[in-house]
């Protein structure tokens, strides 16, 4: 019965050590998770830019649709669809016969207008001559009045006017027929990529829809529209970020290059194109861009992350350290541009800052800085 007795008492004396052990062990990890882990980072003046973005679509600087000016059937296409062409390249050519025979026609004109015209000089200058003659003896009284007025009519220039105006009209005649004939080869009006080819050889080619379209690609074009409280912060020639997500990861430099001074109609948004070097073509027409301009920027000034100011109690707060201690500090904010905030009053240059961990903090938190 006594060792009975002894065993129990054995027993309940190891379990009764074993629960203070576990006591003491809590409140030894209870202290241990007072410490609370935070991110420091000292307080410096730096410059702070705040930046919008806007949106738009990519449009080649320079686009060309060619229609033939001359109706015809198309003898031959010299391009392709992503060709590259430069100003005066031949696109398609067109059937010159009936071309060829008009020059002809009307230069055949235009020669007899020139030989009627000297025959005309030739006579004008004897009839002057008969007419210098015919003068004299009528003063005389040897020609009666309506001889000499009938020889005077004659060495009027007026049918020599007349025969100017037609080789005239013949020669304008001839002009227009050799235009036509060069107009059967089309050329490109200006360089670029072929965006579409709308002939085929064989076709007729007319003026009434264009034939080849050529596009422009090695400066691009972005039409874009900027708020009323922005138009004032940006002037024709700044420089701006444009990101092209399906051209490039990295932003590329444009500049404005046409701003309006009065909204779209009917509206309160202010015109705005913005230009972007394309030498390389990364950019093709019909991409969407956004492009970020700098509406705002201070300089030399106490700025924080933005996502280490808290709100206590209604209040913008931050935290400091001090001998491992947390201190809550009100701060009074400017500029914010989503990453960097401007501190206008509460903080000083060379103040610890709690970056990470500040939402976990309160006045007088111990804590533990990691790097």
């Amino acid at each position: 019965m006594n060792k009975k007795i002894i065993l129990a008492f054995t027993l309940v004396l190891l379990f009764t050590l074993t629960l203070t052990g576990c006591g003491k062990k809590g409140k030894v990890l209870a202290k241990e998770e007072k410490l609370i882990s935070v991110k420091t980072s000292t307080i410096e003046r730096k410059n702070l830019t705040l930046k919008t973005t806007l949106s738009g679509k990519i449009k080649p600087i320079e686009e060309s649709s060619i229609v033939s000016k001359v109706p015809g059937k198309v003898m031959n296409v010299s391009v392709e669809i992503g060709d590259k062409v430069q100003k005066g390249d031949v696109l398609f050519e067109l059937e010159k016969t009936d071309l060829m025979n008009a020059v002809k026609q009307t230069e055949a004109a235009y020669n007899a207008s020139l030989a009627s015209l000297k025959l005309k000089e030739e006579q004008l200058a004897n009839a002057q001559k008969n007419y210098k003659r015919n003068k004299a003896l009528y003063e005389q009284g040897a020609l009666s009045q309506q001889a000499f007025e009938q020889s005077e009519l004659q060495a009027s220039e007026s049918q020599l006017d007349v025969a100017k105006a037609q080789a005239e009209q013949s020669k304008v005649s001839l002009e227009n027929a050799k235009s036509k004939l060069s107009d059967a080869i089309v050329t490109a009006p200006i360089s670029g990529f072929i965006t579409s080819v709308e002939i085929s050889k064989g076709e007729m080619a007319s003026g009434g829809m264009p034939a080849v379209t050529i596009a422009n690609l090695d400066t691009v074009l972005i039409e874009t529209n900027i708020s009323e409280h922005l138009i004032n912060r940006v002037r024709t020639g700044d420089m701006v970020e444009i990101l092209v997500k399906s051209a490039s990861k990295k932003p590329l430099p444009g500049k404005i290059f046409a701003l309006s001074p009065a909204p779209t109609k009917n509206g309160l948004t202010y015109p705005m194109k913005i230009t972007l070097e394309n030498k390389d073509t990364l950019v093709k027409a019909g991409m969407f861009a956004e492009i970020s301009i700098v509406s705002d920027r201070k300089e030399n000034i106490i700025t924080i992350p933005s996502d280490s100011v808290v709100v206590k109690e209604g209040k913008e707060v931050v935290f400091l350290v001090n001998n491992n201690q947390s201190i809550m500090k009100e701060v009074s904010l400017g500029l914010d541009n989503g990453k960097e905030v401007e501190v206008l009053d509460g903080l000083k240059v060379g103040d610890a800052i709690v970056i990470k961990g500040q939402n976990y903090l309160d006045e007088g938190n111990k804590v533990k800085i990691t790097e």
